[in-house]
């Protein structure tokens, strides 16, 4: 090595006074060419770093041999993004690490790295220039700061290490920070009018812009999808309003051009003060969701700070209660069915049933799956409800040949292999059972994925399974749905049913329906039918079904191992035959 190394473009590496200074305060100078993996050191390097002269690495590969396995998890903030940005100021990262243990010492020097990336803007890095120093043993020093450009993703787990390393700071010096979750709003209706690559630009933009207004030393990165993530340092409550006023105004003050088209966006920003209100990374981004959510609604400044909330501590504290009784009642098969009788409007003769969830209690009371089934897809266990579901209508199936069913599946289970593997099992156990069976997907995961769905109906109407879209009319009710799925029903929303004798807007509405079901063909049944006046004004409507207190209230399957269906007896489980018309 050189004993005044320079660089291809001519810059010494801290020579003359300042290398003298640097020498005297520790510190040496390095350069890092990418193209050749060649790394440049000032000549004190051997002595900052306590390594002979022979083994100061020459490259980056011979660094990361010097620190280890985990080299490249350590040092990952170095790594350049793909291109360089204009906007950059400051360092563009800093570090700290260990280089490991060498001649018989317990530990290996630890190493504080600072550095920037040079070469033209617009382009890939040519390479880096910075500093290293040893860091004493008993001294704590800042957490890595790791500046994360939007072509720079850092991913949830690496964000929550970093917010980690920052509250440990704050715990052992004290002071205060504020983790931020940045959402940029609308990138749904954005990817509808302009497209998916419209979308993506305007989270990369929205990201630069916002990162241009970061203090240096300030922590900035993405967070998943449309969010970020950042951590302000040494802020408070006023200057977090400052800061995020800055932020807003950053994204919405100029339109972004997407291929000719300006769009506009904004964005919505979750706060929690750290380390008052989190104690580790995980909490902290908890926490800073939840009060994103609030920042959504709040329509004028989209800022909204977590406070501590019994109320939320205790719904918190509910939904876990109600989580472990679901695993509980799916792992001992206390889920069980309860079927509602679906009757032709005409001669009430029963078509069908409705499977609908029941849970049974280790004290024997059965109670309604209703709320279960709404927290199971808050807290993302429906899956498993479902799969649960379809194997006991499956098995009724199959041990009653006249018996026909519906079952409702949700759009997180629609969306997985497993369950569609499951039906397809089932038709080929018993092809004939499976066509007496209705699949119930509602209105609203319908219209959210069309496409993939017709799919899905395809595959099942190859099996025999008949489509039915439940809560119609709760939803933006889409004539393009009706044309390319063409269900088999329409199960109108009991909103529009349980006060149609007191509603004329409602008449309006389910004569509507009505219509446009008829001229594709398709049949409607009317939920929550409760009376007679009900179901004759239904009736003239042109309803072809009822389901609802009028025709029966559900009433409980044999049991969670039988499958024979009984007629009601007085301790609630089903004795005798079903009659079932034909459809």
């Amino acid at each position: 090595m050189d004993d005044d190394p320079v660089s291809s473009e001519g810059h010494g590496l801290a020579g003359g006074a300042i290398g003298a200074a640097m020498a005297a305060a520790g510190v040496a100078a390095y350069e890092h060419d990418y193209a050749e993996d060649r790394l440049r050191w000032s000549p004190n390097a051997g002595e900052v770093l306590d390594l002979p002269a022979y083994e100061v690495p020459l490259s980056g590969r011979a660094l990361h041999r010097l620190i280890g396995p985990q080299a490249a998890t350590l040092r990952l903030a170095a790594a350049p993004p793909p291109v360089l940005s204009a906007d950059r100021v400051g360092p563009d990262y800093r570090i700290v690490y260990d280089l490991m243990p060498r001649g018989g010492k317990p530990q290996g020097v630890r190493i504080e790295e600072s550095g920037s990336w040079f070469g033209p803007d617009g382009r890939p890095a040519l390479g880096a220039r910075g500093t290293v120093r040893v860091l004493p043993r008993g001294v704590e020093t800042a957490a890595p700061v790791r500046l994360y450009g939007p072509d720079r993703r850092l991913d949830r787990d690496e964000l929550l290490q970093s917010l980690d390393d920052r509250l440990k700071l704050l715990e052992t010096n004290g002071g205060s920070a504020v983790f931020l979750i940045i959402a940029v709003l609308d990138i749904g209706r954005i990817n509808a009018n302009f497209g998916y690559e419209a979308g993506d630009r305007v989270i990369d933009v929205a990201g630069e812009r916002i990162l241009r207004r970061m203090r240096q030393g300030d922590v900035f990165g993405s967070f998943s999808g449309h969010k970020f993530g950042a951590v302000l340092n040494d802020c408070d409550e006023h200057a977090l309003i400052i800061a995020t006023e800055r932020f807003r105004e950053a994204v919405r003050g100029e339109a972004i051009d997407c291929d000719g088209a300006s769009v506009r966006a904004d964005i919505a920003i979750g706060a929690v003060m750290l380390p008052q209100h989190a104690l580790t990374g995980a909490m902290a981004a908890n926490r800073a969701e939840e009060a994103l959510g609030d920042a959504r609604r709040d329509v004028d400044r989209h800022l909204a700070l977590y406070e501590p909330s019994a109320a939320r501590d205790a719904l918190r504290r509910r939904n876990i209660e109600i989580a472990e009784a679901i695993q509980r009642g799916l792992a001992e098969d206390r889920f069980v069915l309860a079927y509602q009788p679906i009757a032709r409007a005409g001669d009430r003769a029963v078509i069908s049933y409705e499977a609908l969830s029941r849970l049974a209690l280790p004290s024997g009371e059965i109670v309604s799956g209703g709320p279960y089934v709404e927290a199971a897809e808050k807290l993302g266990l429906i899956r498993r409800l479902d799969m649960r579901a379809l194997t006991l209508v499956m098995a009724d199936l199959q041990a009653s040949p006249a018996l026909r069913l519906s079952v409702n599946v949700s759009p997180e289970t629609l969306a997985d292999p497993a369950w569609l593997s499951m039906l397809v099992a089932g038709a080929r156990r018993d092809g004939e059972a499976l066509k007496r069976l209705t699949i119930e997907i509602t209105e609203t995961a319908a219209l959210s994925r069309i496409d993939d769905l017709r799919r899905l109906v395809s595959t099942m109407r190859d099996i025999g399974c008949r489509i039915a879209i439940d809560d119609f009319g709760s939803g933006h009710t889409s004539l393009r749905m009706l044309r390319d799925i063409k269900p088999d029903w329409l199960k109108i929303d009991g909103a529009f049913i349980r006060d149609i004798g007191h509603d004329a807007d409602a008449v309006v509405f389910v004569r509507a329906l009505t219509t446009l079901a008829g001229h594709f063909g398709i049949r409607t049944v009317a939920e929550f039918v409760q009376d007679e006046a009900s179901a004759a004004l239904l009736a003239e409507l042109g309803i072809s079904a009822f389901q609802g207190r009028l025709i029966g209230e559900p009433r409980l399957r044999a049991g969670p191992g039988a499958t024979v269906l009984d007629g009601l007896h007085d301790d609630g489980w089903l004795r005798g035959p079903l009659a079932v018309a034909p459809a």
